[in-house]
């Protein structure tokens, strides 16, 4: 476009504004921009006005679905609630109908219950009488069994008694009469006594007392203190264990002989298996010679023959039969009185002979039945009662034990050492000695060497040769024997040494 003024083309950059033509000039470009954008804005706002019907228009079918959907939502959940409310008018309907067959139901037990209890008290009553009545009975028939088998027991014990010859024999004058007990036939030596023995005389009596006291404990069904072994198959004498050492052991050999067979070579008998030492109740040699001899052979028999003599006083003591003063040593260690008393004696009377039984020394003048029977208690007897084999009087059980705290017995190693003491003390320092035959064959010749003293008083030369014969039929092992205090020693003829 050229200028009207100046009639000059229009240059934007070489030529400046010289004319207001120029200065229109110059502002064309922007009119003509802002009328393109109010072009483009008028366009852009059909455009927007456009979208914003169709905008409204889905809006409003947007808006109408959310509200079907939100109608058949309600819907359904109506017609659950209406299901529920149903399903629940049937619960409470039949809870209803269970409540009332309930009810029913308590009605029919409240009539059957007062009907039931109508009369209880009696019924009641009736019903612990019979249940007492059947305890009594059951109760009476167990002692009765207990009772019988008591007495059977105790029948066992005296016919084994009466088998093995246990018996008592009066001896002395009518002044001092006293009691010798036998078994077999073979006396039954006191503890005090024994030494007055013959080895064969004291080994008999002492097996045939440990046969009858294990006997008689296998029929009591009791468990003795100390456990005595009776000869068996490569055992062949009797013996008897401590009171530690009993019933804790297994096979155990003789003593003297070979370990037990059946083992190897390598085997440690002595770690796997220990065996302790019986006490023997059989001697080979004279007691007194053994001591001399042999002194701890000699502690073990005594041993031995204490345990005896324990069991059977302990035996006693369980079947209520008193041995006297349970603490008294003679008492205690006179085993064939108290053997005699347990399987004869109260027996016989059938009382408890055990409170009172028959001394040694009886009354002048008055038989021996009638001194027993005014010894004798009034008690029931309790032979063959406690028992270690049946649950009716178990030993072991509360009134067992309580029956057993009753009697209590010295230690057997107390008594050991008293017996000990009392033979020691009684056998006597010899000062005179005792000729044996073939000192007397020589005739004059043995009395050259002493004189001759008749201790008992003057007698003829018949009689001393009668006694001299009675004298050399004794044994060697009772000659050589302490002499008993009873006289036998100081009659006869005795060489006296010269001085």
């Amino acid at each position: 476009m050229n200028c009207d003024i100046c009639s000059r083309s229009y240059d934007t950059v070489r030529l400046p504004f010289l004319c207001p033509v120029d200065a229109r000039n110059h502002c064309y470009d922007g009119r003509l921009k802002h009328a393109t954008l109010l072009l483009q804005n008028e366009t852009l706002q059909k455009q927007i006005s456009k979208l914003a019907e169709d905008q409204t228009t889905d809006d409003k079918f947007i808006a109408k679905r959310d509200a079907v959907s939100e109608t058949r939502a309600a819907q359904d959940r109506t017609s659950r609630i209406i299901e529920q409310a149903d399903k629940l008018r049937h619960h409470i309907a039949a809870a209803r109908e269970e409540m009332e067959d309930r009810k029913a139901a308590i009605a029919r037990r409240r009539s059957d219950l007062a009907s039931a209890t109508n009369g209880l008290a009696a019924r009641r009553a009736r019903q612990l009488d019979d249940v007492e009545r059947s305890i009594q009975a059951a109760k009476f028939k167990w002692n009765r069994n207990a009772d019988a088998m008591a007495k059977t027991r105790a029948f066992l014990c005296l016919e084994a008694a009466r088998l093995f010859g246990l018996r008592r024999v009066k001896t002395g004058s009518s002044s001092s009469s006293r009691y010798q007990y036998k078994i077999g036939g073979v006396d039954i030596f006191d503890l005090e006594s024994m030494h007055a023995a013959s080895p064969e005389q004291l080994s008999t009596s002492l097996a045939n007392v440990a046969h009858i006291l294990a006997l008689a404990a296998h029929y009591l069904s009791l468990r003795l203190p100390a456990e005595p072994t009776l000869p068996h198959c490569d055992y062949p004498r009797p013996t008897i264990f401590t009171l530690a050492s009993s019933y804790q052991h297994g096979k155990v050999p003789f003593p003297g002989s070979a370990a037990i067979p059946g083992f190897g070579a390598d085997y440690d008998l002595a770690q796997h298996l220990p065996v302790p030492r019986p006490r023997p109740l059989y001697v080979d040699k004279a007691l007194p010679a053994l001591a001399k001899e042999d002194p701890s052979v000699y502690s073990l028999f005594l041993e031995g023959v204490t345990l005896l003599a324990y069991d059977v006083a302990w035996v006693c003591n369980t079947q209520g039969v008193s041995v006297g003063d349970r603490t008294s040593f003679d008492d205690v260690c006179r085993m064939g009185r108290n053997l005699y008393t347990l399987l004869i004696g109260q027996q016989i009377h059938g009382a408890q002979a055990a409170r009172t039984y028959a001394p040694p020394t009886m009354v002048v003048g008055k038989s021996e039945a009638v001194d027993h029977q005014e010894e004798i208690g009034q008690a029931a007897s309790l032979m063959g009662r406690y028992s270690h084999g049946a649950a009716h009087t178990f030993l072991c059980a509360a009134d067992g034990i309580d029956f057993a705290r009753s009697f209590k017995l010295p230690n057997p190693l107390k008594l050991v050492d008293r017996l000990k003491r009392k033979l020691v003390s009684e056998v006597a320092i010899p000062e005179w000695e005792v000729l044996e035959e073939d000192e007397w064959a020589g005739g004059d010749d043995a009395l050259d060497g002493g004189s001759v003293v008749n201790v008992a008083g003057p007698v003829s030369r018949q009689e001393g040769e009668t006694k001299t014969s009675k004298t050399d039929n004794v044994p060697a092992s009772s000659q050589r024997g302490p002499r008993s205090g009873s006289g036998s020693g100081t009659s006869g003829w005795t060489k006296v040494k010269s001085r």
